[in-house]
């Protein structure tokens, strides 16, 4: 059984998300945007080890902790997908100098790619690149057969900034294309069980079937 935990980091309130597996001192994160210390106060006060971090994307607000987690923990692990791995080392990039920042990670550990899988604690999270907003962009998923989270058995998806509750990910950034990212969706995120639970990069988290049904980005065309 795993714990997820979301705290809303940095200037533009990215979600971070720290899963923990039950029984483990062990914890994975997802996108540590900002606030790195927070997040660290937080491992400590709960004799935690961050071991992975997995970023979504390359964008500054998702990698700005990178830098300072692996300065406290030099053994954890950066993964980011293959066509987002420049972006970690370069603040022009990632784009953070358009938010007034430098944010500049460490280079990736291990390049990601569709269909890999990240294994935590014995827990296999599916990577699914979804392009469109940036031309690295991942989901993972999570199907939840031991229960836990949110819902008891139901599959779990961190989103990204692919699809929110409501809306999807801006398109008008470099690497950007509204017509792939509208595509890769459809085609690899909402032909997914409508019960899986959707954890976005940023706002509250959904379900599939509510996007399927009532997001007004996604509503032109049916699947």
């Amino acid at each position: 059984m795993i714990k997820i935990e979301r705290f809303f980091v940095g200037p533009l309130e990215s979600c971070c998300y720290v899963v923990v597996k039950e029984g483990s001192g062990n914890a994975m994160f997802i996108d540590p945007g900002g606030d790195p210390d927070f997040l660290i106060d937080y491992c400590e006060k709960n004799g935690l080890t961050p071991t992975i971090i997995v970023n979504t994307h390359g964008h500054g607000d998702h990698i700005g902790g990178n830098l300072r987690i692996k300065e406290v923990y030099p053994d954890i692990r950066i993964c980011v997908h293959v066509d987002d791995a420049p972006m970690l080392t370069s603040e022009y990039l990632n784009l953070s100098l358009l938010g007034g920042k430098r944010y500049k990670s460490p280079p990736s550990d291990r390049d990601l790619r569709h269909n890999d899988v990240v294994s935590f604690e014995g827990e296999d999270f599916e990577v699914i690149h979804v392009p469109g907003h940036t031309k690295g962009g991942i989901c993972l998923l999570y199907n939840n057969e031991n229960g836990g989270a949110k819902d008891e058995n139901s599959p779990i998806l961190f989103s990204g900034d692919s699809l929110f509750s409501g809306s999807i990910g801006r398109t008008d950034l470099p690497s950007g294309d509204m017509e792939t990212l509208l595509r890769e969706i459809k085609d690899k995120l909402l032909t997914l069980s409508g019960d899986t639970v959707v954890y976005p990069g940023h706002g509250e988290d959904t379900t599939i079937l509510q996007e399927r049904d009532h997001n007004p980005f996604l509503a032109c065309e049916q699947v």
